[in-house]
Formats: C-alpha cells, structure tokens, sequence
C-alpha cells in the first residue's frame, strides 16, 4: 500500500541517485529513470492516461514533468524519499518536488495492479497542486488517491464489514496515525478514507470533493469548507459518515443485497450440482461392483 510524503524541500532530491544502469524514458508530462526500459514505457503510458483524467477533473496542470524513480532496494527508496516509511509502502509521491518513487515490481510484490499504484501517486501530485501550500487530513489525501486510482471490490466489503461486526472501526481523525499503523490496520485506514470520499460524492452530490477543496482553498478553513459543502462541521461530518459505515457495513445489510444474495445463491447451486454429480458417481461405481459380485468399499457410500 501507499502513503503521500508531505516533506519539506531536500537538498539531496534535486540531484537523484539510483545504482546500476539506469534508462531515462521521457513522455510529454513525464521523465521516467529505470534500469528496465520496457517497464518505463508501460510506467509512462499508465500515467500519461492518468494525467489526462486529473488534468480534466481539477482543471489545471502540474507545473512541470514528473520525474518517476524505480528503485531496486530499499536503501534506494529510503534515499530519494528521505524518510523512513513502513515496510508495506510500495510508493511515494512527493508534491513539492513533482515526484514519484517506487519500489521495482521486480524485487518487491505487488499487491494491486500497477496502473492502480501509479494513479493512486499522481493523484497526491495533483490534489497537492489544488491545495498548494494548505494540509488535509489524511484520509481526504489518502481517500482521494483511492477513489482516483482503485476498484472497490468484495475484498474491501469484507474487511469493512469485519471491521464492523467486531467493533474495530475507528474514526477518520486517527488515518493521521497511518504510518505508525501494521498493514493490515492500514488497510482498514485506506478502505475507510476511500468510503469517505465516495460517500461525499454520493450524499452530496457529484464533484463534492472537488467543491471541498475548492471552498478550503478560498476560506483556509476546512470546518467552514464542510459547513458551506455539506452544511456539517467537520466533527459532524465525520459522525455521520462513521454511522452510515456501522449502518451498511454488516452482515446483514451485506447479505440483503440484491446482487450479493442472487449470486451466492448460484453459488449454492452450483456446488449442490458438483455435490450431486459425485455422489451419482459413487452410487454407480457401487452398483457396478456389485454386478461384479465385490463388496463395496466405505467411500462408494460418502
């Protein structure tokens, strides 16, 4: 998983390093440094279609190209992002520099596929160009990336509704805490944020988020921001969104839904059906030996 860099401006990053041999691969908004260059096409062709989208929901434009590092180790990583991030951190993106750092899909495992890794940091480059020199919560970061770059699938549903079913959701103020969080909790945080903004989106109204950030950056005041959105404060907000969570997260709700009970339905169906079609096979096998005048053994009756 990932987790924007907020950091201050570093000497060292003006001047990258990577070991080995690495290409440079330059697109119209991006200069891509990997020792592997066929890696670097795909990596540019990904975020060039993902600049396209950005630049058309915010409306405006980085100010210059991105530079994108693949990193081989973790030494490399630590050294261009200047922090020591978790261990489950795949990538990096710092706004201030317009930069992106990854870890090579070649020594580390990806966990989601690559056009959703890079997406999820261009989208940090492009909300940091919204805000400029103002801070969100991390959850409005983090959420945002998601819902940018990320599919909401079964995955997620689950882990939410355990969260719920076990009393384990916590509120968004403590996302701030992200980088002190295991993987699995950080999970929860990056699945809860992108609840967030998605339920911005749909209670309030298409392009609510972007009226968020719109309204934060004229006011600098985010309990006004929401107020003027939302007609909540902030910690209002945030009581409602978790008590729509506990509502529709549980197993019960889950499983009420229309699509969710059709298709564990044909799940049932369908291995009743293989359970049925063995069980056939056995009985003939039996009465097939018992032609044959043998004893049947104790799995013709299993």
């Amino acid at each position: 998983m990932r987790w924007i860099c907020l950091i201050g401006l570093l000497l060292f990053l003006s001047t990258p390093f990577i070991s080995g041999s690495a290409q440079i691969v330059n697109s119209p908004h991006f200069e891509i440094h990997s020792a592997n260059q066929k890696f670097s096409e795909q990596v540019s062709q990904i975020l060039e279609g993902g600049y396209s989208r950005a630049k058309a929901y915010f409306q405006l434009e980085l100010p210059r190209k991105v530079r994108v590092f693949v990193t081989s180790n973790t030494v490399e990583f630590d050294n261009l992002v200047g922090l020591n991030l978790p261990d489950w951190s795949l990538a990096c993106a710092i706004p201030e520099q317009d930069l992106i750092v990854l870890k090579s899909p070649d020594e580390y495992q990806y966990r989601k596929e690559l056009s959703e890794v890079l997406n999820h940091e261009l989208a940090h480059l492009f909300l940091g160009k919204a805000i400029g020199n103002l801070s969100v919560p991390l959850w409005m970061n983090e959420g945002f990336a998601v819902w940018f770059s990320e599919k909401w699938g079964w995955g997620e549903k689950i882990l939410v509704a355990r969260a719920v079913l076990t009393g384990s959701v916590f509120s968004l103020s403590r996302i701030d805490s992200l980088d002190y969080f295991r993987e699995s909790r950080a999970q929860l945080a990056y699945a809860l944020s992108f609840l967030a903004v998605s339920y911005l989106e749909t209670q309030y109204g298409q392009g609510a988020f972007l009226k968020l950030v719109d309204s934060y950056q004229v006011t600098h005041d985010l309990n006004q921001a929401f107020l003027s959105v939302t007609g909540l404060d902030y910690l209002s907000f945030q009581k409602e969104f978790e008590d729509s969570v506990r509502k529709k997260y549980n197993w019960i709700a889950i499983f009420s839904d229309g699509i969710v009970l059709w298709t564990g339905l044909a799940l049932l169906f369908v291995l009743l059906y293989f359970v049925k079609k063995i069980r056939t096979k056995k009985i003939l096998k039996r009465w097939e030996r018992e032609e044959k005048g043998l004893a049947p053994r104790d799995s013709d009756f299993y």
